[in-house]
């Protein structure tokens, strides 16, 4: 059954939130929050004030430009639950084994081995038809942000499932292999789910990477470790929550090698401290994230270097997008920033 809503405005948190995930606060992310009891709502609430305190100590003073000219307010918003994405899983598996041409060819240029392509089901884009379905599990753009983003599944992409011990769909993130669309990930429901949750237990040491292709590179090296991802570049308290409660005894963060990464690295290293969680922090010099520098450029984990990461540090990092001097238009940045 499908539903809709019709978003008459959003308010400018919400636009932030679609920009950065491209999913609505309003119509999405609350169907897949859980359920807190009244300890749990308190635990979270002081997390999430953590988060807040913590995220300012390495922000700076960039503002960030929305047009809303640029984006259609109006647009008809997808409704979606735990149970939509769940009665997807058939289709997921089946385009697992319906790999394009074209998508098969991307995962091995960029390394990745038959063996990671059937243990993560990487699946096919092209293989599901139904615009329903792709709307439904995220795989196209907001609806708000159709007029910049039309025709984004042209060329293909990998479908990359998160299913939990039940074998129960609970997301889904989608890897765009074509430059039509600037846009190169999208998720069924970002920013609540962790990949790689289920396989921690108490005490445990965790490996935290920002992409779910970094988590199956980082298993090709460390094979008998527990790795864990965030399903969109950052960890929002949610995640947090989510990886603390599982009680780690340290959580080892690689960061990616530029200024957002280091940035993301340095927060979620002081509210892991806070939160009594040993942590430190990991780059690969000369690669922007594992997957680049294990699965394509066939390098190892002994190149892993450790870093006290400084507001200094994170300044330093070169980007290309970001200049302190001038407010950021994020629209522009995503419209002209090759991926």
């Amino acid at each position: 059954m499908k539903a809709y809503e019709r978003i008459v405005e959003y308010q400018k948190d919400d636009l932030l939130y679609i920009v950065y995930n491209n999913r609505s606060i309003n119509n999405v992310i609350k169907n897949f929050l859980p359920k807190f009891s009244a300890i749990e709502l308190l635990h979270f609430t002081k997390l999430e004030q953590t988060f807040i305190n913590t995220h300012s100590l390495f922000d700076s003073d960039r503002s960030l430009e929305i047009d809303k000219n640029e984006l259609d307010l109006t647009a008809l918003d997808f409704f979606v639950t735990p149970q939509d994405i769940n009665d997807r899983k058939q289709l997921i598996l089946d385009a697992h084994n319906h790999l394009s041409g074209e998508e098969y060819e991307y995962l091995k240029k960029r390394g990745f081995t038959d063996d990671i392509i059937d243990r993560g089901k990487l699946g096919s884009i092209s293989y599901i038809k139904d615009i329903d379905d792709l709307n439904i599990l995220g795989a196209t753009t907001h609806p708000i942000m159709h007029n910049m983003f039309d025709g984004g599944l042209i060329g293909g992409g990998i479908t990359i499932p998160l299913f939990n011990k039940k074998g129960d769909l609970l997301n889904v993130t989608f890897r765009k292999i074509s430059d039509y669309n600037k846009l190169k990930y999208t998720h069924s429901c970002p920013d609540t789910f962790v990949w790689g949750l289920d396989d921690i237990e108490i005490g445990d040491t965790v490996w935290l990477v920002e992409g779910v292709f970094d988590k199956y590179a980082l298993e090709k090296e460390l094979p008998k470790s527990k790795i864990i991802a965030t399903s969109s570049g950052s960890i929002s308290p949610i995640q947090f929550w989510k990886i603390i409660r599982k009680k780690p005894i340290k959580v080892n963060i690689i960061c990616d090698n530029d200024q957002v990464g280091f940035r993301m690295g340095a927060i979620a290293q002081k509210i892991f401290r806070i939160n009594r969680i040993d942590s430190n922090i990991y780059y690969f010099d000369g690669s922007k994230d594992a997957n680049e520098h294990i699965i394509e450029k066939k390098k190892t984990i002994d190149d892993l270097l450790y870093v006290e990461v400084t507001k200094e540090l994170i300044k330093s990092k070169n980007t290309d997008y970001y200049d302190e001097r001038i407010p950021m238009n994020f629209f522009n940045y995503l419209k002209n920033r090759k991926f």
